[in-house]
């Protein structure tokens, strides 16, 4: 079924229509326009679902920009703290940890750009839909307007009862079918965070990181949150400041490996990175 149906509205090429045609072209056009009205009525069904996700997504992601960039910071701060009392094994630590949290930052912005853009095409499919279900109504009417006259009796009283009809029901609010959608949508999100929470989770060793992280673009996330901090900027750190090249895993900074024996500093550290098997990205 096409996006749309042309429906006769006039005689082709100026011969008068017979009433059995226009009986005919009424009826075909009541069956164009019902197929029609379910297609475009799933497509509702559709977009309503993807807007839930879509919604669900972009609050997560905002979320997580805000979280990374309080880690980040509470990272960085710590680092500062640690190089400061010649901690310079902890301020690489820390600052490796600020790394991992402008990843996090980037990601997320990148994602709400991405579902911010989604948000914004689906509202403009939303109207188009809406606008798509008022002009198939409107067209069967055109039909039944210029084929109605040229049928006389019963059989004009039938084509108006059918019309009648048929439009009535395609004249029926989406509301039902928008909310039933969006209950459905709502229900699989949460059952899909149920089976993430309920995932074994993989241990992931420092070799797999080195392997896995993308430091890529977080050096410009690193300055603008050592500016918001008051702290300097990298290239300009001060003697005996620790500067981690963003290129490199952490624990390759500052004087050497990381002693997992050693004990910990009070700043706080970097959360342990761990997959969950079935999570969702």
């Amino acid at each position: 079924m096409p996006d749309s149906w042309n429906p006769p509205t006039g005689p082709p090429n100026g011969t008068p229509v017979r009433p059995a045609d226009a009986k005919r072209e009424i009826e075909d056009a009541v069956d164009a326009a019902r197929a029609h009205d379910q297609t475009l009525r799933a497509r509702v069904a559709v977009l309503a679902a993807a807007r839930v996700e879509a919604g669900a997504r972009l609050e997560a992601a905002t979320s997580e920009i805000e979280d990374a960039r309080s880690l980040a910071k509470r990272a960085f701060v710590g680092a500062n703290e640690a190089a400061r009392a010649g901690q310079r094994a902890d301020a690489a630590r820390l600052t490796g940890a600020a790394q991992v949290f402008a990843m996090r930052l980037r990601d997320a912005r990148a994602a709400v750009a991405e579902w911010e853009a989604v948000v914004a095409t689906s509202s403009a499919q939303w109207h188009q839909l809406d606008a798509g279900l008022a002009e198939n109504v409107g067209r069967l009417r055109a039909v039944a307007a210029a084929r109605l006259p040229m049928l006389g009796g019963r059989k004009a009283a039938r084509s108006q009862a059918l019309v009648d009809e048929t439009v009535a029901a395609l004249s029926v609010p989406v509301t039902d079918l928008v909310a039933q959608a969006v209950a459905g949508a709502r229900a699989e999100l949460v059952a899909a965070d149920e089976a993430a929470s309920a995932a074994v989770a993989v241990e992931v060793t420092v070799d797999d990181l080195e392997r896995e992280v993308d430091y890529g673009g977080t050096d410009e996330i690193l300055d603008e949150l050592r500016v918001e901090l008051g702290l300097p900027t990298a290239g300009t750190m001060p003697e005996g400041e620790v500067e981690v090249d963003a290129a490199r895993p952490a624990a390759d900074a500052g004087t050497g490996q990381h002693d997992a024996g050693q004990e910990e500093a009070s700043p706080p550290e970097a959360p342990p990175v761990s997959h969950a098997s079935g999570a969702r990205s």
